[in-house]
C-alpha cells in the first residue's frame, strides 16, 4: 500500500484541486480556464513531486456532487488519462473528500457536509451517525429536522454562506477548503471498488437518493 501513486483530482467545487500521494498538492480558483489549465498544472505537480505519469497506480476522483462544468471538467480529464496510462481510477463523492479534510474527521465526530446546489437546495451527506443522510439533493426543511434530531453536530462545507443563504437558514458552519489530500485518503479505503474509465459514472444528485 505504501509504494502505490495516486493521482486525486477533484474540480467538483469551487476550487481545481490535484494531489499526489506522497508527494504535493495545489488548490486554485481557475475560473473559466479551469479546462485549459487543469492539464498544465498536473503535469506541473508530478515534475515538481519528481514523479512521471507512468509512476501513478489511480486516479482517484470527487466525481460529484458539485459544480456541473467542474465535474465534466474533471471526469474527462481523469478518464482520458487512465485510460492512455491503462490504469483504473477511484471515484469517491465530494462531499465524502471534503470530509476527509475536517480536521476531526478521524476522531469519529458527528459530521454534515453540504454544498450549495442551487437556489433552495444543497447537496448534503453526514457521517459517523446510526441514522445517517445518504448522499442527496435537499431543501431546507430536510436539512433543518435533520440538524434538529442530530445533538452534538459539526456541519461543514467548502463555502457555507452560499450553502446556507440557498436554504435561508442560519447555522453553525465551517468553512472547509477544498483539498484533493482528503480525496487520497477517502480512496485509499476505496482501491477495491476502482473501475475502469468507461466504467465511470457520475454523482450528479439531482434528486435524494
Amino acid at each position: 500500500m505504501k509504494n502505490i501513486k495516486i493521482l486525486a483530482i477533484d474540480c467538483s467545487l469551487r476550487l481545481t484541486c490535484a494531489a499526489l500521494s506522497g508527494g504535493g498538492s495545489f488548490a486554485l480558483d481557475l475560473g473559466r480556464a479551469q479546462a485549459a489549465e487543469l492539464p498544465v498544472k498536473v503535469e506541473e505537480l508530478l515534475k515538481n513531486s519528481g514523479v512521471s505519469f507512468s509512476d501513478i497506480n489511480y486516479i482517484a476522483l470527487a466525481n460529484g456532487p458539485g459544480y456541473f462544468t467542474g465535474i465534466r471538467v474533471g471526469a474527462a480529464y481523469a478518464a482520458g488519462l487512465a485510460f492512455a496510462l491503462g490504469i483504473k481510477i477511484i471515484p469517491v463523492n465530494s462531499l465524502e473528500a471534503l470530509a476527509n479534510n475536517f480536521n476531526n474527521f478521524n476522531l469519529n465526530k458527528n459530521l454534515l457536509v453540504i454544498a450549495y446546489a442551487g437556489h433552495g437546495f444543497v447537496y448534503a451527506k453526514s457521517f459517523n451517525l446510526e441514522n445517517n443522510l445518504q448522499l442527496g439533493q435537499y431543501d431546507a426543511e430536510v436539512i433543518k429536522n435533520f440538524v434538529n434530531n442530530n445533538k452534538d453536530l459539526n456541519i461543514i462545507s467548502d463555502d457555507p454562506e452560499r450553502a446556507l443563504n440557498a436554504l435561508n437558514l442560519k447555522l453553525d458552519c465551517e468553512c472547509v477548503k477544498p483539498d484533493a489530500k482528503g480525496l487520497i485518503k477517502a480512496a485509499l479505503n476505496k482501491i477495491d471498488f476502482a473501475v475502469r474509465p468507461e466504467e465511470l459514472r457520475i454523482e450528479y444528485c439531482k434528486s435524494a437518493i
